[in-house]
């Protein structure tokens, strides 16, 4: 007689479903993977992630970064005592006789052994540990102005490369109104209304245009090499749609008065800060540290063992040839950094003066190009290459206006690049707070 156990069997029947199941899911995940890595390599790279991704792998940034930590960890060890000092020696041995080197035959011989601490003043250990927090400032300071540098770097790259790739595609463009203009004289020759003469000038308009395309594609090539520098793993993803450079995000007057915090200007506080510290540090050092020995002596054994204890104070006694001067020195420096920091707010005032006015220049005329210029170029050269074809005009006029058409989009693309660096040198003048 045969027994149906049906537990078992489901068991079964379930552990077979899901090895299937795991088996389509993993098929499912390998088949996906590689159109996922596809669509990521391929999608279009926009500036945000453009600065997201390059400031997480700029070397320049880490090694800031490492300064920084370095700077940090120095500030506890600056506010304590010196490490105290192992004693041990031999005092009183004698060199000739009959007790030459021997340690117990004398009763001045002595081993010995003990230790010394150094005990700096506490105004002495205050003034270093904020000379090490000034240190660890500056460096915080520098490392936000690397930031908002490698940001301003990487936007200017993604600029140039963005209006090259463009003047090279708006110079493509022109490539059938060249052949226009020659298949134009080729029937203008045919009906004997043209010349031989008429028929070179527009095939060397055409070669002319070559040559402006390929100086455009040399441009795109050097403009992705420096994109490649600041993002290597993504330099062949295609770029997404540009922000808009007319968009400050903040009145540009405000930045000029706001010069103070420019990110240039960041780490002068810090570093007169600590200058400041080293001026107090070496006023300082006319009031004396001291230290304590203590010693304990072993004599031959017929001898009493002994110990000693000594003071030791600094004696500061000739300050205007030794702490004078370097008080002058390091108060010289404070002066340095003062004088340095007006002259990079000067500096940085004008460029930014500079920049405000080649942005609103630049944003006023790209507007005047769009709307304007460029729509009349092109309606211009329609019409003189109509004028030509219908025997109302001379190719001359058509072939200048195909010329002023290729500059007017070349001086366009330069006005972009322009802009869009003038807007880059702005936006990241400032730390976000201001």
């Amino acid at each position: 007689m045969f027994f149906f156990h049906p537990a078992p069997v489901r068991r079964a029947r379930d552990r077979a479903y899901l090895s299937f199941a795991a088996r389509f899911l993993l098929a499912v995940i390998a088949i996906a993977i590689p159109f996922a890595t596809t669509w990521a390599v391929d999608a279009p790279l926009s500036l945000r992630d453009a600065v997201k991704q390059a400031e997480a792998h700029a070397p320049n940034i880490d090694a800031r970064q490492s300064a920084l930590v370095s700077a940090e960890r120095a500030v506890t060890p600056a506010g304590q005592l010196p490490d105290p000092q192992l004693i041990v020696g031999i005092d009183n041995l004698p060199v000739n006789t009959n007790e030459a080197l021997s340690l117990t035959k004398d009763f001045m011989t002595m081993r010995k052994v003990g230790f010394s601490q150094t005990f700096s003043r506490a105004e002495k250990r205050e003034l270093r540990t904020q000379r090490a927090e000034a240190t660890a400032a500056k460096e915080r300071a520098m490392l936000t102005t690397e930031r908002l540098s490698t940001r301003e770097a990487v936007v200017r790259a993604w600029v140039m490369r963005a209006s090259a790739e463009r003047r090279l595609a708006l110079l493509q463009t022109l490539r059938p109104r060249a052949e226009a203009e020659i298949v134009a004289a080729t029937a203008a020759i045919s009906a004997g209304r043209g010349s031989t003469a008429d028929a070179i000038a527009s095939k060397s308009a055409r070669v002319m245009l070559e040559d402006r395309i390929s100086d455009a594609e040399r441009e795109v090539a050097e403009a992705r090499a420096e994109f490649a520098r600041w993002l290597p793993d993504a330099a062949d993803r295609p770029l997404g749609d540009a922000p808009d450079w007319s968009d400050l995000g903040v009145d540009p007057d405000a930045l000029v008065h706001n010069i103070a915090h420019h990110r240039e200007l960041l780490a002068y506080d810090a570093a007169e800060q600590a200058a400041n510290a080293d001026v107090a540090l070496a006023r300082a050092d006319k009031r004396p540290d001291w230290s304590l020995e203590f010693a304990y002596a072993q004599r031959g054994p017929q001898f009493s063992n002994m110990i000693s204890i000594e003071a030791r104070i600094d004696l500061p006694i000739f300050g205007h040839n030794r702490q004078d001067p370097t008080i002058a020195s390091k108060q010289a420096l404070v002066d340095q950094i003062d004088a340095e920091r007006e002259n990079a707010r000067r500096m940085h005032k004008a460029e930014l003066e500079k920049t405000v006015a080649i942005w609103r220049s630049a944003n006023e005329r790209v507007h005047r190009y769009e709307n304007e210029l460029l729509p009349l170029a092109d309606d211009r050269a329609d019409a003189a290459l109509a004028a030509y074809r219908g025997g109302r005009g001379d190719l001359q006029a058509s072939l200048t206006a195909l010329d002023n058409v290729i500059e007017q989009r070349i001086a366009y693309t330069e006005l972009l690049s322009g802009l869009g660096q003038s807007w880059a040198a702005l936006h990241f003048a400032y730390p976000q707070e201001h």
